[in-house]
């Protein structure tokens, strides 16, 4: 009996240890919560950060998102990676160059490669993605939220980076070139009519000359 016991007891803990610790954790796409019965995410500040090397992005651009522990802070066992738009309910864009020796592509809401997590329960201190937006879509800003996993009873949930803003598109301006060329005509039409003035003057002053003569006469 008490021989029994023991191995439900090491099955239950084995269980515990080895539960997703390869990375397959499709259930858990929306809400980025580990299955981990009986245990809660943590409520106190994570130990652990995830940063980017760019503040805004345009379609197709690849940004690269580190997942550190901070200095001190135990190493984590395992993550779930997503890039969402902020207050998004899904994940956006694509995972690219993945090593699969250190994480595993989900292709969760039918997206290929929109989530990654870890491939095994090694411990690890910083882990790097690539993450590419997609080349034709009308995606407003974005942040990363990871769920990091410190052990089965112990995680953080929805942790997430900065907001990464979309580059808008900028309005070209005509050069000042057209500005000056377009001004020429009204140039040429003022000295024409200079022209005319001076015509007319010079015409009146003609005839006038002429009548004094007559009347000399």
């Amino acid at each position: 009996m008490h021989v029994e016991i023991l191995l439900l007891l090491c099955v239950c803990c084995v269980r515990r240890v080895t539960t997703y610790s390869d990375g397959r954790v499709e259930v858990s796409c929306q809400s980025m919560t580990p299955n981990h019965t009986d245990f809660k995410s943590q409520i106190s500040s994570s130990p652990y950060k995830v940063s980017v090397n760019s503040t805004t992005f345009t379609p197709g651009q690849t940004i690269t998102v580190t997942l550190q522990a901070a200095e001190n802070a135990s190493e984590f066992q395992g993550f779930m990676l997503q890039a969402r738009e902020v207050d998004g309910k899904t994940a956006v864009g694509r995972f690219t160059s993945i090593n699969i020796n250190q994480s595993r592509a989900l292709n969760c809401f039918n997206i290929e490669n929109s989530t990654l997590s870890q491939a095994s329960a090694d411990k690890k201190s910083q882990f790097e993605a690539t993450w590419e937006a997609p080349a034709n879509s009308s995606l407003g800003d974005i942040q990363f939220f990871v769920t990091f996993v410190k052990d089965y009873t112990c995680f953080w949930t929805m942790v997430n980076s900065s907001t990464i803003r979309i580059q808008s598109s900028t309005t070209i301006k005509p050069p000042a070139a057209s500005q000056q060329t377009s001004s020429l005509p009204n140039s040429s039409h003022k000295n024409r009519h200079l022209s005319a003035v001076w015509l007319n003057v010079i015409l009146h002053a003609l005839i006038l000359n002429s009548l004094l003569l007559l009347i000399n006469l």
